[in-house]
């Protein structure tokens, strides 16, 4: 069963109801601690588990979602009562509480003072995760940019670290490049840079991530990945460049390298060893290109 609640600025002079000072199921005490437990949280993640940790204290809860511009987040299990309640406008955002049991009318009373109560942190965050997803982003392909790879990569290495999970480096780097803009300018260039980040894009998994390094240079980051892996997806690029109009009307190629993350090597080796790869696979190019 699900009930489906505005959610209403109770300042406001149309508010859909208003709580008096003696309806108020919050002390000060306990609305000052969860404010300032949530201030901490600027990453959208680190908001919903929190406010699912306060509310499971409180009101029993077992999981909740947040529906917002950025995607969907679930935490917990579903239950058997859900309560969906909207947050402010501009923020085009709603969270969707999960009960294993109904709440009485005082427990529905303390569930609206605490979504009131957080949710103007919760456009904050939103706000703040919007300025660093734009941050992050190269704006002429959309992929990410080298701010975005170093973030990515740090969060990558943390957690094989932790667990021993093993991913891939691939580095790519677009094959007489210079040539595109000496002889058709630089506009045409920028076109094949969108197409080739699209050919990359096309070739990766959901949970792969694509940067572009600088210039005409790419990097991806393969989640959980092996030797046989990056080459399956070395030749999806290929094959997605081969098949691209611009691309294959440019006959443009790509050298590509590849390094799996090996124990307790630092980030430096894990690319100089990609790096590597990419360079012997640029002189392979060269010396074919030579014979043929």
């Amino acid at each position: 069963m699900e009930q489906h609640l505005p959610f209403y600025d109770n300042a406001g002079s149309d508010s859909f109801f208003r709580f008096s000072q003696i309806d108020k199921q919050l002390g000060d005490a306990e609305r000052l601690h969860i404010l300032e437990t949530l201030l901490g949280c600027l990453d959208l993640a680190d908001f919903a588990q929190t406010l699912q940790n306060l509310l499971t204290v409180r009101l029993g809860l077992c999981g909740l979602e947040i529906q917002s511009p950025a995607g969907r987040l679930a935490l917990g299990s579903s239950g058997t009562l859900t309560r969906l309640m909207d947050c402010p406008r501009d923020t085009a955002t709603a969270i969707r509480y999960h009960f294993n049991r109904p709440l009485n009318a005082l427990d529905n009373r303390r569930l609206d003072e605490i979504h009131t109560l957080v949710t103007p942190q919760l456009r904050n965050v939103i706000r703040h995760s919007e300025i660093k997803r734009l941050a992050s982003k190269d704006h002429l392909t959309s992929l990410g940019n080298r701010a975005g790879f170093e973030e990515h990569l740090s969060r990558l290495f943390s957690h094989a670290k932790r667990s021993g999970e093993v991913f891939g480096l691939m580095v790519l780097d677009m094959d007489k490049f210079k040539a595109i803009n000496d002889s058709f300018g630089h506009q045409e260039g920028d076109n094949v840079l969108i197409a080739m980040a699209q050919a990359i894009s096309t070739s990766l998994r959901d949970t792969d991530f694509a940067f572009r390094f600088g210039g005409d240079e790419f990097c991806c980051l393969i989640p959980d990945a092996d030797s046989a892996t990056l080459q399956r997806v070395s030749h999806r690029i290929r094959q997605a460049m081969h098949n691209q109009p611009l691309l294959a009307k440019h006959h443009m190629r790509c050298s590509i390298g590849t390094g799996l993350y090996q124990s307790g090597e630092e980030r430096g080796a894990l690319f100089s060893r990609a790096d590597a790869a990419l360079y012997q696979d640029k002189q392979n190019a060269s010396l074919l290109g030579k014979t043929a």
